[in-house]
């Protein structure tokens, strides 16, 4: 079930940028090829055309990626530049890919700042294979004829005025998707989520079957265990510790997981075959681990359609029902504790397969207080430069922890002491001596952190006066992860005896839309005690200019200060 792809694009460009419009390239491997390219490139002000090109004149390179050990990919790209301006671009183009697995969408306005006059796809099939397609912003459907032995389906578009950049808006665009499909011999049906599964079923079966040999080795490994997580952490510790991420792309290898037996005797895998090993060793001690589906990202996120089922997925993991929870296995991260993935799949719609099919599920979104807390107290001994001795302790959980357990897995104590002095304490620390404990304590992530060394310029001096800090560390936005934090500090500043207040002790309440914030301080005997505490929460991810709007409100709290007056020494 082969599709060739016919394109024929024709622009008019104005301005220098508007070169990037013209650019060509094709991902060409075993599976799909570049059959015909011609283009033609006119000055409009003296109306000759400055050069044609053909196949053989497109650029090529390789495609192996930082984590690929070897992948028959190369691309074939049309470098549209150094034309004269303004210009004319035509391009003809044909391609053929030798299944119908992936069928490529169509957008009719390809770039903000674009005027389009018109756009047209047709997509022409046979009965017997079907078509499904999903439109997006559409007013109406497409034109539609019937011939013997083909379907022939026209969308049209005229007079598209252009636009500025605006992500939040929608434009229109068509999905393609195959209702059967056949690849490398193996045939199905994707007009549901369940027959899409079969395919997936069958292309992962028997791929977790492991070694006699092994299979003794994996039960010694879960001896004691006293119930199915620690059995899931024990034997995810063991391929975190035993098994490097790296990637093969050979042919149908982009989907189809490598043997389990194999990923042992080679050492390493990418997600496929690290999840198909991880789930071979569950089931040889009775867990179901269930082969799922997704598009990872840290940023991007793409919905699953239930009624529109299509292969929309860049990664592989694992789900595990236990008796009373479900938990998610990132089987490529060497470092953080089963059942807690990050946001690398977090809050994501999963087409999980089962023995015979496949049904959508969703990951967690990571949103419970106990996934985003930072807790920070500090003891500090003023001196008379307006340095000051400190001893620290923090607590990090959930995502603010995830630095800390990196930071465990692949740096020595000198790195580490380098980030304990820019990261966790606050500014002008020099961290003299640290302890460091990293703390499963079940599916969340949890650091603490006890240190101690000095502060150089704590306080601020005048002749007559000195400025105190409410908070020594100020916010980062890595701690805001997509904008949940519960955050609290406490500093317990012992002053010298000269030392009497001035100004800035008591309460203070802040509300804004996204977050409270309330801070407290007293003086205790030549004790000043400050305690804060922030609740950031926002209903949906910030991007990043937004977060660094975020950051500097909450920032701008934080530089409250309280002044102290200076009296002789006795």
């Amino acid at each position: 079930m082969s599709v060739l792809y016919r394109k024929h694009h024709v622009l008019i460009i104005k301005n220098a940028n508007g070169l990037d419009h013209a650019a060509y390239s094709f991902h060409q491997n075993s599976r799909n090829k570049l059959l015909a390219f011609d283009a033609t490139v006119t000055d409009l002000i003296t109306g000759k055309v400055v050069k044609k090109y053909k196949l053989k004149d497109l650029g090529e390179r390789s495609l192996i990626s930082d984590i690929s050990l070897y992948q028959d990919d190369r691309e074939k790209f049309f470098d549209a530049r150094n034309f004269p301006i303004p210009c004319k671009i035509e391009i003809i183009a044909e391609h053929s890919s030798l299944d119908n697995f992936f069928i490529n969408s169509w957008d009719p306005q390809e770039y903000w700042n674009q005027k389009v006059v018109k756009a047209e796809v047709v997509a022409s099939y046979p009965p017997s294979v079907g078509l499904r397609f999903r439109e997006m912003n559409f007013e109406k459907g497409p034109a539609k004829e019937v011939s013997e032995g083909s379907i022939q389906l026209k969308w049209v578009f005229e007079q598209m005025e252009p636009k500025a950049p605006n992500p939040g808006e929608d434009y229109p665009w068509v999905q393609f998707a195959p209702a059967r499909f056949s690849l490398d011999g193996i045939s199905s049906d994707m007009r549901t989520w369940e027959g899409f599964g079969k395919f997936y079923a069958q292309l992962i079966a028997g791929k977790d079957e492991l070694p006699k040999q092994f299979k003794a080795e994996v039960h010694k490994m879960v001896e004691g265990a006293t119930d199915d997580y620690e059995k899931v952490s024990r034997l995810y510790s063991y391929l975190q510790k035993n098994f490097r991420y790296l990637v093969i792309f050979l042919g149908i290898d982009g989907w189809e997981p490598r043997k389990a037996e194999d990923v042992l005797e080679t050492k390493y895998g990418e997600c496929k075959g690290l999840s198909t090993l991880m789930k071979g060793m569950l089931r040889e001690v009775g867990i179901n681990a269930q082969y799922a589906l997704v598009f990872a990202d840290d940023k991007k996120k793409r919905p699953l359609a239930p009624d529109f089922p299509v292969h929309s997925f860049n990664h592989a993991f694992l789900r595990i029902p236990l008796q009373d929870e479900v938990i998610w296995l990132e089987c490529t991260n060497e470092f953080l504790p089963a059942g807690f993935s990050g946001d690398f799949t977090a809050d994501r719609d999963v087409f999980v397969i089962t023995g015979d099919g496949g049904f959508l599920d969703r990951t967690p979104k990571y949103a419970e207080a106990k996934f985003h807390q930072v807790k920070n107290n500090y003891s500090l001994e003023l001196q008379p430069n307006g340095d000051a001795n400190f001893s620290g302790s923090n607590t990090y959980g959930g995502f603010p922890a995830i630095p800390f357990w990196a930071l465990e897995r692949y740096a020595d104590e000198n790195t580490k002491k380098s980030y304990l002095n820019s990261q966790a304490a606050g500014s002008g620390a020099i961290v003299a001596n640290f302890s460091m404990e990293n703390i499963p304590n079940r599916e969340v992530p949890r650091t603490t952190i006890d240190y101690s060394g000095i502060v150089q310029r704590f306080a601020q001096q005048t002749a007559k006066r000195v400025i105190l800090p409410t908070h020594w560390k100020k916010m980062d936005a890595d701690f805001l992860g997509e904008g949940n934090l519960n955050w609290e500090e406490s500093l317990e500043i012992t002053l010298l005896p000269n030392l009497s207040l001035e100004s800035g002790i008591g309460e203070f309440k802040h509300q804004d839309n996204l977050f409270d914030y309330n801070l407290s301080s007293q003086l205790v005997d030549n004790k000043l005690i400050v305690k804060s505490n922030l609740i950031v929460h926002c209903p949906e991810p910030l991007g990043k200019e937004d977060k660094a709007l975020l950051v500097n409100k909450i920032n701008d709290q934080f530089k409250k200060t309280i002044i102290l007056k200076k009296s002789e020494m006795p």
